[in-house]
């Protein structure tokens, strides 16, 4: 067995390399458009924020990031980037499947329980430079397409080895055992018409304690989770598949859509079928997202 080989084999569980699936850039500065609460089931995410400020929301943790920060995200988590001002925070995304880092369930980067933002620091321009590579090569002839696919791995080896510092988590246990459970409590019924008593009898506890303690941990109100998961499933469908907007206004849990129009341009700043025609058109990829 040759160095390349074993080395190979002393970092993933099967012979096979990482598939980069797909890659877009969004712009600093723009118009922000929130892309709220999502998750994908066949896929991890790698981010590369190169200008501006925001807050990265995973689960119930939150981190601020900023330029030169990496952003890791495992399959299944929930997750979002929201920018901290009126323009979009300007990031790098690089979605992969088949990652088996050994050690790790499938489809993820990073220990669940580590942080999920780390700094590039030194890295930071040549990741930039790699980044711009990839966005430049992916749709052309079978040799860039190949190039692209290394270049991935290597953008996924990098960031693999970039240490974690230490968060600071001025949240007690027993605030953030709370918000997980109402957390959880939202997530299998939120297309589902759910009520804050609801919530409070599940969790046997007030509802005004039980909305406080969510909103200190999340920075957001139950409601406000449940319509931001909503909206969430609502883009990934947009995405990933043609249904129209009346039948994912239904299946997110809308049974008027004139209503669910109204509700995700205000969120995310455009029309339904708008965010779809705009996403796709600076996607370089598979379009499946789920």
């Amino acid at each position: 067995m040759n160095e390349s080989n074993a080395a190979h084999a002393n970092i993933f569980e099967n012979n096979q390399l990482p598939t980069l699936v797909y890659a877009n850039c969004q712009e600093y500065g723009k118009e922000k458009h929130d892309r709220p609460l999502h998750r994908h089931d066949s896929l991890c995410e790698l981010l590369l924020c190169y200008r501006g400020f925001g807050t990265y929301r995973v689960g119930t943790a939150s981190y601020p990031i900023q330029e030169g920060d990496l952003i890791y995200y495992n399959c299944g988590e929930l997750h979002e980037v929201v920018s901290d001002y009126d323009t979009e925070i300007g990031t790098y995304c690089f979605g992969f499947s088949d990652v088996s880092f050994r050690g790790l369930p499938e489809n993820h980067l990073i220990p669940s329980d580590s942080p999920h933002v780390r700094p590039s620091q030194s890295l930071f321009s040549f990741l930039t430079q790699l980044a711009e590579q990839i966005l430049d090569r992916f749709h052309s002839n079978d040799y860039d397409r190949l190039t692209v696919q290394l270049m991935g791995v290597s953008l996924l080896m990098l960031a693999a080895q970039i240490p974690a510092a230490a968060q600071e988590n001025p949240i007690s246990d027993a605030a953030s055992q709370l918000a997980a459970k109402i957390k959880d409590y939202i997530d299998a019924h939120y297309t589902e018409t759910i009520k804050l008593e609801e919530i409070a009898g599940a969790m046997s506890c007030s509802v005004p304690y039980a909305a406080h303690t969510f909103k200190d941990v999340t920075g957001y109100s139950p409601i406000q989770y449940a319509i931001r998961r909503r909206i969430g499933l609502a883009q990934t469908l947009l995405i990933s598949s043609d249904y129209t907007a009346t039948h994912i206004a239904t299946l997110v849990g809308y049974d008027n859509t004139n209503y669910f129009n109204s509700l995700f341009t205000r969120i995310v700043g455009m029309s339904p079928i708008r965010y779809r025609k705009k996403y796709l058109q600076s996607l370089h990829g598979r379009r499946d997202q789920t």
